[in-house]
């Protein structure tokens, strides 16, 4: 099942899909190396100890430590990430990023394709409006689209936005939240959530900016 929120673009109301809570892995969930749109697995602490899943967005470098880029709302619970690392920090709402330790990695930064390969990110860039775009995650694996708009206000209710979003017609799907968008060898955002006709993205240029980072 999924946690879903209720969000608005341009006044239409759409169901999105704001956090991963799966009761059971996919197949695909346990990989050997954590590229772009490979799946996430925490546990809760409660009593339920629920399962968590998300999708891994971005290798980035912080002063030479490597991180796993994903949603804000990915990290905001706090809990450790099985075979990847802790939590560092998570920065939700209004944005929608955070980061975690991922003390075992190397290489660069490349996205899942989900067909056997990988795509090598070499840069971050802002995206065009009507510009060919993909993403990739756990649930949906790599899809492709167009980008409707920049600087979209997306409200979560009970207050909470997100704004300057990425929104695209790429479809997704619980658990792909974090996931990369991307187009060749250029980065874009991380997935902040959506639907089956609408996604939004947190961009990716300001959230390095803001850690001082840059992309492993």
């Amino acid at each position: 099942m999924s946690r879903c929120s209720r969000r608005k673009l341009t006044g239409v109301l759409i169901a999105a899909a704001a956090a991963a809570l799966l009761v059971s892995p996919p197949a695909s969930a346990v990989t050997a190396a954590v590229n772009g749109g490979d799946a996430m697995y925490t546990v809760s602490p409660g009593p339920g100890r629920e399962p968590y899943y998300c999708s891994a967005g971005f290798a980035i470098l912080v002063k030479e430590v490597r991180y796993i880029l994903t949603a804000g709302h990915c990290t905001e619970h706090g809990l450790d990430w099985k075979d990847i690392g802790r939590n560092v920090d998570s920065h939700f709402p209004v944005t929608d990023y955070g980061r975690v330790e991922n003390p075992s990695g190397s290489g660069h930064s490349q996205v899942d394709l989900y067909d056997g390969g990988t795509q090598r990110i070499l840069r971050a860039g802002t995206p065009a409006v009507g510009q060919l775009v993909c993403r990739s995650g756990m649930t949906t694996k790599k899809t492709c689209g167009k980008v409707l708009g920049l600087n979209q206000t997306v409200n979560f209710g009970d207050g909470k936005q997100v704004v300057g979003t990425i929104a695209t017609d790429i479809p997704v799907g619980a658990g792909d939240s974090g996931g990369p968008l991307f187009y060749a060898g250029v980065g874009y955002g991380v997935l902040s959530g959506g639907n089956n006709q609408v996604s939004f993205f947190q961009p990716l240029p300001p959230v390095l900016a803001a850690y001082g980072a840059t992309l492993a």
